[in-house]
């Protein structure tokens, strides 16, 4: 219900030892696999904002038209509605394709990429084979992981030769990393990306992405580049229309 989703955030407060947050976020809307929780969950995010437990309230995994809705939702109970946190890369960009990016400018909602380096596949770690074939190291010391991510790189990036090659071009010619590059094409397209950072050196290459901006023919040439690629990255499963 919507009082336990309440209840929950002040329990998380007082862990914490907070009197708020700033944003209450659904991880992920609950349309898909179970429709009659929805109602419960955007009550209970509109609570924690009346309640003074939250600064604002935020989405994730909403497509346009369950946003849309939603945002009427917050605009009815005048709870602000910040951002809406989807998957959104060069190998994933079903969030321009389904008008999702142009629906979030036009409301005020910010567009937060999760995988902007789709799991790696675009970190810059990686490259492919002269004949293009196969996935190597592209530098000394760098092997290719195991699991489930080497099996998305190890299917996605031989389909995506020429996106890999002009990352690397314009990597090449700007003086920045692949990785940078490719999280700089996100901001450009209006989206703030969150990385992932296993060290100080990951964290300082990822700053790296800011306080610049490609070009509109750089961003053009990427935005043809990653729609040749023959497979994109899986979908999250969760996410809306």
């Amino acid at each position: 219900t919507g009082q336990s989703f309440e209840d929950a955030c002040r329990a998380s407060l007082q862990r914490m030892g907070r009197d708020q947050l700033e944003i209450a976020q659904a991880h992920w809307s609950a349309s898909n696999y179970a429709p009659w929780q929805e109602p419960a969950l955007w009550d209970g995010l509109c609570r924690c904002y009346e309640a003074g437990l939250c600064r604002a309230v935020g989405a994730s995994n909403f497509g346009p038209k369950q946003l849309r809705k939603f945002a009427q939702y917050c605009k009815d109970r005048n709870v602000p509605l910040v951002l809406n946190q989807v998957q959104f890369s060069l190998l994933s960009t079903a969030p321009l394709e389904s008008g999702l990016m142009d629906v979030c400018k036009e409301l005020g909602i910010t567009v937060v990429a999760y995988s902007p380096l789709a799991l790696g596949a675009l970190s810059g770690k990686y490259t492919l084979s002269e004949d293009g074939r196969q996935v190597v190291p592209a530098r000394p010391g760098v092997r290719l992981p195991d699991g489930p991510r080497a099996l998305l790189i190890r299917q996605v990036l031989p389909g995506a030769a020429d996106l890999i090659r002009q990352l690397e071009s314009i990597a090449q010619k700007r003086n920045k990393t692949v990785a940078q590059v490719a999280l700089n094409w996100c901001v450009c397209k209006g989206a703030v990306p969150i990385v992932g950072a296993r060290s100080s050196a990951q964290v300082r290459e990822n700053l790296g992405a800011l306080g610049w901006r490609l070009s509109n023919p750089e961003v053009q040439a990427l935005d043809r580049a990653a729609a040749l690629a023959k497979k994109k990255a899986t979908q999250n499963v969760f996410m809306t229309n």
